[in-house]
């Protein structure tokens, strides 16, 4: 059985839209932060194999994942197959030319239900959902996962930070008891004009805290792809997280 069985998972979700100077100075900032709590992070760009961040995370203490991040200019039924097929092996090619190889798709203002051979083909095999809330991934076809988006910071209602806060570490707490996964995808860019990058290192602190208890184990979407993939034993994969 899997060390992390038992647990429930945490999963830390940072999406780089576009890279600047400003925000160079805040991934630092959250990259210090992630070093003092132990926490790995899923981390989805653009064009991963064209991203200077991305290949600082390879020289990073914590083993990070570089995702790719698809909008609707490429990733939907209104693109076509062509499209998608040649964007993506665009994009995972050049990963690839960089010494990435990602195995998530991450969607902003996207979904995706067909073509999801051409995900296997890349052996991709987890795509986050961006319209689908919750807290079990769900089994799609050829052994590709959708992974629900549990919390979205900074929030996208008009309620407080400090309420997302809360929510988040009611959610940890039944998690432990569920063995569910809470997956908190970040804005970078918003988060830092909300000035809200500390509000972040809060929710760190407590996953943290139930690390130390052995209670809530930090993964990357593609680790726990290895804890629901057929090789890592499923009945140890199903006490951890439980396909929807």
């Amino acid at each position: 059985m899997s060390k992390k069985s038992g647990r429930g998972v945490f999963v830390l979700s940072l999406d780089v839209r576009e890279e600047s100077q400003r925000l160079q100075t805040q991934v630092a900032q959250v990259l210090r932060a992630l070093r003092r709590h132990h926490i790995p992070a899923t981390w989805a760009f653009p064009q991963p194999g064209h991203s200077a961040i991305a290949m600082q995370l390879a020289r990073e203490p914590l083993v990070h994942e570089a995702a790719i991040l698809g909008d609707p200019s490429w990733v939907g039924e209104q693109v076509g197959r062509t499209t998608f097929a040649r964007e993506l092996a665009c994009r995972v090619e050049s990963s690839a030319a960089s010494g990435l190889h990602p195995r998530t798709l991450a969607l902003q203002r996207a979904e995706l239900e067909d073509n999801l051979d051409l995900l296997v083909k890349h052996r991709i095999s987890f795509v986050r959902s961006a319209t689908r809330p919750g807290f079990r991934p769900r089994s799609l076809r050829f052994g590709v996962w959708q992974a629900p988006v549990s919390f979205s910071l900074p929030a996208e209602n008009r309620w407080s930070f400090g309420g997302q806060e809360w929510a988040i570490g009611r959610a940890l707490t039944r998690a432990s008891k569920s063995h569910d996964i809470v997956h908190v995808v970040v804005d970078l860019q918003r988060l830092g004009q909300h000035n809200q990058t500390a509000a972040l290192e809060r929710v760190l602190t407590g996953v943290q805290r139930r690390q130390s208890k052995g209670i809530i184990a930090a993964l990357t979407l593609s680790g726990v792809a290895d804890l629901l993939a057929p090789r890592s034993r499923p009945a140890a994969a199903r006490s951890v997280l439980h396909a929807a």
